[in-house]
């Protein structure tokens, strides 16, 4: 197996690189991802990162990711990443492996990203190897703003709260003449693929930072909410009165970054506000 080098390092360019290690388990039919390490730079940004994988094959998309740890210039996961994927979809599967930062504010984005062809032959099972991490010019630095919410449960009434606080920073990729209108917000609860139940906050003036401080209240079962998610969906209003998105973000486990972490603390701490900013994105 190839190891860390020290020395080795020194000599590669600042681009974040990535050790893995592919194997396939036929009778679970699960792609394993494992031997996680990455080597970044100090200027890669984040207090904290993680690995997210996710295979893309003719039948739909399936991710996974690695706990957050703290950042290194050499981080190791002892865990790997368990991606179900049938065996006759693998020749023609793309497995992308993506490095995450997430700083002190929970801000996460993305220090760099490794796609993989499945067939055997780029890529053989079984071998581990560093690749080089490109960085993604599509990851938007201030994106479409942040939004500031906290969501609880309360175990006894079976209810999530979630209270939509503010947003700063909002863009428009429509036209200036959208600054200053009314802006809403749209709340999706969902269990898995399945929306249970939607609501809107009341409109707020001021598109570029506007105030709701509304709460939300869905009832949900205790067996149901680790499975579930919640979906946000920031909306303005053109001239004529027609609703467009501003941004959007998604809190659950099956998210990454500070939507999973803030999902996470409300389960660890049942009744309590857990408050978060989240980035929006287009």
């Amino acid at each position: 197996m190839e190891t860390w080098n020290p020395e080795k390092v020194a000599s590669w360019n600042q681009a974040p690189k990535l050790h893995y290690c592919l194997a396939y388990d036929r009778q679970k039919a699960e792609l394993f991802v494992t031997h996680l390490e990455a080597v970044t730079s100090d200027h890669d940004g984040g207090c904290d990162c993680y690995v997210q994988g996710s295979v893309a094959s003719r039948t739909g998309c399936v991710e996974a990711q690695t706990v957050l740890k703290k950042r290194q210039l050499h981080t190791a996961w002892e865990e790997g990443l368990a991606l179900p994927l049938a065996e006759e979809e693998l020749p023609t599967a793309t497995l992308t492996l993506t490095l995450r930062t997430c700083d002190r504010f929970s801000r996460h984005s993305v220090a760099g990203e490794l796609r993989l062809g499945l067939d055997g032959v780029s890529v053989p099972l079984g071998a581990a190897q560093w690749g080089e991490l490109k960085t993604s010019p599509k990851e938007p630095s201030a994106g479409a703003g942040e939004v500031l919410l906290s969501i609880s449960y309360l175990p006894a009434a079976n209810r999530l709260l979630v209270v939509l606080i503010k947003a700063k920073n909002l863009h428009s990729s429509q036209s200036k003449e959208l600054l200053g209108k009314d802006v809403s917000v749209k709340v999706t609860l969902k269990h898995q693929a399945r929306k249970l139940k939607k609501k809107q906050t009341k409109r707020a003036k001021h598109k570029i930072n506007p105030v709701w401080n509304e709460m939300i209240m869905f009832e949900l079962p205790d067996d149901l909410l680790r499975a579930s998610s919640v979906e946000l969906e920031v909306l303005g209003q053109d001239e004529v009165g027609q609703s467009c998105t501003l941004g959007h973000c998604s809190l659950g486990l099956h998210a990454s970054g500070s939507a999973r972490s803030h999902w996470e603390e409300m389960l660890k701490n049942p009744r309590r506000q857990i408050a978060m900013w989240h980035q929006l994105q287009l």
